[in-house]
């Protein structure tokens, strides 16, 4: 109980898992986390949420979120509760959503260059990467395939809000090919 105590329930729970895989012989795949780059403000704002413990709790139960419905419940709660989102508070809440989004596509790595994506993938969480073959192939016009094995999607939007919405439904795209 007082290995527990030191590292918290749940990191005690997968530190077991991962013992356990050992022990079986299984590989022990860590949890993919996604390196998001959008190069915009994405925060909650002081102005918005003044004490800076409830501001604090945001972040942890932002950064625990694994589900979009959840980010959709947090940002009503949010509005409710503090009233209309500020710009960087809607970035933020957009830049979540990316990585939930990348997680379940198998992206390692996004990036908002100009006005293009790059989408790096997970050899090791791809589900179907033959899926993104077929994507690419149903929409040559959006999207193209570097030799450094890195996906392009054209941006049609330029305010910052646009291209992250249209980032988020690239990503759904992504994701619908890839677990198919």
């Amino acid at each position: 109980s007082g290995h527990i105590a030191a590292v918290g329930y749940d990191m005690y729970l997968k530190l077991m898992e991962n013992a356990v895989s050992e022990l079986k012989g299984k590989p022990v795949i860590e949890p993919l986390e996604p390196e998001i780059n959008i190069m915009m403000s994405a925060f909650l704002p002081e102005s918005y949420i003044p004490d800076i413990d409830q501001r604090l709790s945001a972040y942890r139960r932002l950064a625990k979120m694994t589900d979009l419905s959840d980010i959709k419940d947090f940002k009503a709660e949010l509005i409710d509760r503090f009233g209309v989102l500020p710009e960087e508070a809607a970035n933020l809440l957009l830049t979540i959503m990316l990585k939930v989004l990348s997680i379940k596509a198998g992206v390692k790595r996004l990036d908002l260059s100009g006005q293009q994506l790059l989408f790096s993938f997970s050899e090791i969480h791809q589900k179907n990467p033959s899926g993104i073959v077929d994507m690419i192939v149903s929409n040559q016009k959006l999207f193209e395939f570097s030799p450094n094995h890195i996906l392009k999607a054209r941006l049609n939007n330029r305010s910052t809000n646009g291209m992250l919405v249209q980032a988020r439904n690239i990503l759904k795209e992504i994701k619908q090919y890839v677990n198919s």
